[in-house]
């Protein structure tokens, strides 16, 4: 043999050799396991960053539409809001009418009310008062001296009918 194929025989030799002490350590160390748990942890991580990225895309192109729908939904709320105002406002003015004309007609019963009191009472003290005047002239006519005067007066007034008739 010449000495190309000799070294060629032991680099194969030492090659076997060298890979059959490598697989029996991973087999002993279990470095299989742990050389496959780093590679699904790596997968894993991999997968997420991945999942993690097309959220983070599509959260970026909602945001860019959003971004471009700002204005109109700008406008929109603010004449949302105009439109609110002018109702709460009729609202408010319809309200404040109707509690407006509600006082004006709980004062005029009031008023009408304590006018015919006042009217009653008014006119009670006045009848009062007549009959209490009539009471003393009544009483100042049936006075002896008055009653005389008046008969005496009538009397008169007789006597000169009677004589004129005469």
């Amino acid at each position: 043999m010449t000495l190309f194929e000799q070294i060629l025989n032991t680099n194969l030799i030492n090659f076997l050799i060298v890979v059959s002490t490598l697989v029996l350590i991973f087999k002993k160390a279990h470095l299989g396991d742990l050389i496959q748990k780093m590679a699904d942890d790596i997968k894993e991580s991999v997968e997420k960053s991945s999942k993690n990225a097309q959220s983070a895309i599509s959260e970026y192109k909602q945001t860019k539409k959003s971004i471009k729908d700002t204005p109109k939904l700008q406008e929109e709320i603010i004449s949302n809001a105009k439109l609110n105002a002018q109702n709460l406002k009729e609202k408010f003015e319809q309200k404040t009418l109707f509690q407006e004309q509600e006082i004006k007609s709980g004062l005029e019963k009031i008023y009408k009310s304590q006018q015919e009191k006042y009217k009653k009472m008014t006119l009670s003290d006045i009848y009062c008062a007549c009959v209490e005047l009539a009471k003393d002239e009544t009483l100042a006519r049936l006075n002896d001296d008055v009653q005389k005067k008046l008969i005496n007066s009538s009397i008169d007034e007789l006597d000169k009918i009677e004589g004129s008739l005469l």
